[in-house]
């Protein structure tokens, strides 16, 4: 399957080309929380409290109180009610068609899919009282229906959540579809936003967040994970199709799999024989040997346990095929923007896809002294820590991905360089330009007319603190005994 298309909204980064300036220019792009999420003085204290986060960073979109209704066909009287995670997956949705040279007259009525990892947030607890539009901008199907309603697309339009592996399940959903000819086109997309203070008190409160706020990767200090957000998109075809059409491709997918842990000593336990055999699985369906892998995308959160025990489960699996040491490549997104949960594996992937397109490997960020607990000195592995080449391991550049879900759902997924010998016809659009103004639940729709076409991007307002909601739901979390996490 190829990748013709890529969007990106990520901290720090409002599209893919700026994402990958600030992978190459080892930006960390954590920041302490923005006074309009949640307010630090009430809920962050430094040591550990029932209702309170040791964490005030994490990686943040701007603006995501701001919005464009009009572009998307809404009505200005209910864009407040439409959840910031609707928003983000219209927008990348929109930006990576035009990504990919296409035009929405293209795709409109055609079999084209829509495969969306997220979860539902609690958007609509903020809203002070239910309107006629809120159903449509809030429930959970509309993430992905949004986008399938607003281009007028006849494929699937599915909703995926398995927490943190969501969005490379969407991935793998949508390829899956394209093979058996369910649909032509598949867009993949993965959103998270952190709306609130809810993510942090309840991660703090089961010890998995950095107090330090910095993600430490396979690093001596690594203390917890440091939360992020952000949406990414993908369009996806048939390789024999997207070379017949001169699309320009960033990269093929060559297999991929998903399994889960199943029984553990508690459902939130990581299984490594599990992990093991989702990357045997990934391996296999691609038909390569890990012997070919040139870097590995790991999962990599920053924790003290769970880091090693991903590594030990690679390693075991490469060494099935191979016993060569120090030759693979392996990183973690993660350093740079935090996890950004249900979008970890698009955020992954997309660095991936940007690496073996541009034959470039970025570093991973606070990674100086190395865990004790993995001896990288025996392993196929080596940490990426400053910007290198990517050469290939036989003149081909191959990388993989790894994604595990909170809950046991794992997905492993192999990628390789576009055919040397395509030659692209297709080039991409202009980016659409939005006229975003403040939607938001705490403040009436403007009245404001349709913009003229082509837009005017504006200012941006400045934001104004919300205060603190209270908490839609509570997240609990059983503790995990020492060398189980």
């Amino acid at each position: 399957m190829a990748v013709i298309g890529i969007a990106a909204h990520f901290p720090g980064a409002p599209d893919h080309a700026a994402f990958w300036r600030n992978l190459m220019s080892a930006t960390d792009s954590v920041t302490e929380v923005p006074p309009s999420r949640w307010d630090t003085d009430r809920f962050w204290r430094p040591d550990p409290q029932p209702g309170t986060s040791v964490s005030k960073w994490g990686g943040f979109l701007d603006a995501i109180e701001d919005f464009d209704p009009e572009y998307f066909r809404i009505d200005p009287a209910g864009a407040a009610y439409v959840d910031p995670l609707v928003r983000q997956v219209l927008e990348t949705g929109v930006e990576c068609l035009a990504d990919a040279g296409l035009t929405p007259q293209e795709v409109a009525g055609r079999r084209v899919g829509v495969f969306a990892g997220a979860r539902a947030a609690n958007y609509g607890a903020h809203v002070a009282a239910a309107g006629p539009h809120a159903i449509s901008g809030m429930a959970q199907n509309f993430i992905a229906a949004q986008l399938s309603h607003h281009l007028d697309l006849r494929g699937p339009s599915v909703v995926v959540d398995t927490a943190c592996s969501s969005a490379l399940v969407a991935v793998h959903m949508a390829a899956a579809a394209l093979r058996t000819g369910e649909c032509d086109l598949a867009f993949a997309t993965g959103a998270e936003i952190l709306l609130d203070e809810v993510p942090f008190v309840g991660m703090s409160g089961a010890g998995a967040l950095s107090p330090t706020g910095r993600c430490h990767t396979f690093d001596e200090r690594a203390d917890g994970i440091v939360l992020g957000e952000g949406a990414g998109t993908l369009l996806l075809k048939r390789l024999s199709d997207a070379l017949r059409d001169g699309d320009r491709i960033y990269g093929v997918i060559e297999g991929s799999a998903v399994n889960n842990d199943g029984r553990t000593m508690g459902i939130t336990t990581p299984n490594p024989r599990a992990q093991r055999e989702v990357i045997e699985a990934a391996l296999a369906d691609a038909g390569v040997s890990p012997a070919l892998l040139g870097y590995v995308e790991a999962h990599g959160t920053g924790t003290m346990i769970g880091d090693p025990m991903e590594l030990k489960a690679l390693t075991e699996a490469f060494r099935a095929r191979t016993g060569e040491v120090g030759f693979c490549g392996v990183g973690s997104v993660k350093t740079n923007i935090g996890h950004t949960l249900s979008a970890a594996g698009m955020a992954g992937l997309i660095k991936v896809l940007l690496s073996v397109h541009h034959a470039q490997l970025p570093p991973t960020l606070h990674c100086a002294t190395l865990n004790r607990r993995f001896r990288f000195e025996e392993s196929p592995l080596f940490p990426v820590r400053e910007p290198r080449a990517f050469t290939g391991r036989d003149g081909t550049r191959r990388a993989a991905v790894s994604s595990f879900g909170f809950g046991g759902t794992n997905a492993h997924m192999v990628v390789r360089q576009a055919p040397g010998a395509h030659v692209p016809v297709r080039t991409p659009l202009d980016p659409p330009r939005y006229r975003r103004r403040r939607f938001w639940f705490d403040a009436p729709a403007p009245v404001q007319p349709v913009h003229p076409v082509p837009p005017v991007q504006p200012v941006q307002p400045e934001q104004t603190p919300a205060a603190a909601p209270a908490p839609f739901f509570e997240l609990r979390f059983s503790a995990v005994p020492e060398g189980k996490q």
